[in-house]
């Protein structure tokens, strides 16, 4: 007697595939593109922090002083551009390097290395990452304000 074989596959959405995955190679992907944006939000105050304070052409049109610049916003610019620096190295080393590259190859080779087809806990996995994603925005925020 042949029975028929019921096949009850889960339909994936855009959502559970790509937003709330708990595939290693997903949060990877994930965590990867946030280190991304987060180099780029780096690099983009890196590159505000340099001015010209001789009046000189400067990368930046907009950031061209005046050479009778006064000392009290020399100083404030001065400041800015530190400011902007430490919040640039703060960025690259925490959300980059740390996150995002560990996060990215973590995420992706050790599965791979030990023999495995996933994580051991892919919630919590999923977890780390949106965790991740939460820090970076919230610490963003708060530095720039």
């Amino acid at each position: 007697m042949a029975t028929a074989h019921t096949d009850h596959h889960h339909e994936e959405t855009f959502i559970s595939k790509y937003i709330f995955s708990q595939d290693h190679k997903m949060i990877s992907k994930q965590f990867l593109i946030t280190g991304m944006i987060m180099a780029v939000i780096g690099m983009i105050m890196s590159r505000c922090s340099v001015f010209n304070s001789d009046g000189k052409e400067s990368p930046f049109g907009f950031l061209t002083l005046p050479v009778e610049t006064s000392g009290l916003l020399m100083e404030f610019l001065i400041r800015t551009c530190i400011w902007l620096v430490t919040i640039h190295g703060t960025i690259m080393v925490f959300f980059l390097l740390t996150g995002g590259l560990s996060g990215t190859f973590a995420n992706l080779l050790i599965p791979f290395q030990i023999g495995a087809r996933d994580m051991a806990s892919g919630f919590i996995n999923m977890l780390s990452y949106w965790f991740f994603l939460r820090s970076s925005i919230v610490y963003d925020r708060f530095s720039i304000c």
